[in-house]
């Protein structure tokens, strides 16, 4: 990968606890080209996430569009695909919705808006974030906005029931690299495929055959991203066949090849995957995993 040039910023924090069961993490970045020049980079697959951008613009390209302006309050549904985006100068607060957070604090199918950009002060379904985004537009520091998404998230957040449970345990085996089957994960889940289907894109936004393939993907990339000395096939996930295996996966979920993307410079993604690791030990946000009750794993581990 070409080195990184000093042009973005990205500091992550943690939400209380009481939240961290369907958030990922709060973000904070800054984009500055030096020269006024636009700024390119990719968004990798992953959950929800919801995005305020209170100075400058992003310009994102979602499937089957052109680039276009993202709203300044852009709520993203899980994705299965990279999203080129580009920048001249940006600040913009965010968090991570878990597959529990998107049903807690969305309540929607996934699959309706997996792979699409939400302008939430004109979709209705998601007018909690267009209160957030009323709410810290015109605050000043980050830790304004903190108190803020702290406040009104514990507000909006319900008792728990017992379809949270089964979306975490579903979530977990999703994450489990012994889960590679979408049999196995039905054995798991006590469901049957149709069960399964139905649960699955109204939960996570896929069907479970694509979401196991790219949890395999995303553990691969994670990898590559933690340890950047190594090669590709020293990181390639023992449930892929064979390097070709993970190159045909890399082309579906990227648009481009391993050696293409590591060729191009990645200032605004891969400097914050770089942060996120030395802040949460791991670079992507789909590689966040629930606690697992029955046993010491949490969501540290990947």
């Amino acid at each position: 990968m070409q080195p990184l040039e000093p042009v973005s910023k990205t500091r992550f924090v943690l939400p209380p606890p009481p939240l961290q069961r369907y958030l990922t993490t709060y973000y904070f970045t800054e984009i500055e080209s030096p020269d006024g020049s636009e700024i390119s980079d990719m968004l990798l697959p992953q959950w929800a996430s919801i995005r305020f951008i209170y100075r400058g613009s992003v310009d994102m390209k979602v499937p089957d569009h052109k680039p276009q302006p993202s709203p300044l309050a852009a709520m993203t549904g899980p994705t299965s695909l990279a999203a080129p985006i580009s920048c001249k100068s940006a600040k913009i607060a965010a968090f991570g919705l878990l597959p529990l957070g998107w049903h807690k604090f969305v309540g929607q199918p996934a699959s309706r808006w997996a792979n699409k950009v939400i302008d939430v002060e004109t979709a209705h379904k998601f007018d909690l974030f267009a209160e957030i985004w009323d709410a810290i537009r015109n605050l000043e520091t980050e830790a304004e906005m903190i108190d803020t998404f702290n406040h009104m998230l514990l507000e909006a957040l319900e008792p728990s029931d017992a379809e949270d449970d089964r979306i975490e345990a579903a979530h977990l085996a999703l994450t489990d690299p012994q889960i590679d089957s979408v049999g196995a994960l039905c054995e798991r889940l006590d469901m049957d495929t149709k069960q399964l289907s139905r649960f699955s894109n109204r939960v996570f936004g896929f069907l479970p055959k694509l979401l196991l393939r790219r949890q395999r993907f995303v553990r691969t990339l994670g990898q590559a991203l933690m340890n950047p000395s190594q090669s590709w096939s020293e990181c390639v996930d023992l449930n892929y066949y064979d390097q070709a295996h993970f190159n045909r996966d890399f082309k579906r979920f990227m648009g481009l090849t391993p050696r293409q993307y590591m060729a191009q410079p990645h200032p605004i993604f891969g400097i914050g995957a770089s942060e996120r690791t030395k802040a949460l030990g791991r670079p992507l946000q789909a590689m966040d995993r629930p606690i697992d009750p029955n046993g010491s794993d949490n969501s540290n581990a990947a």
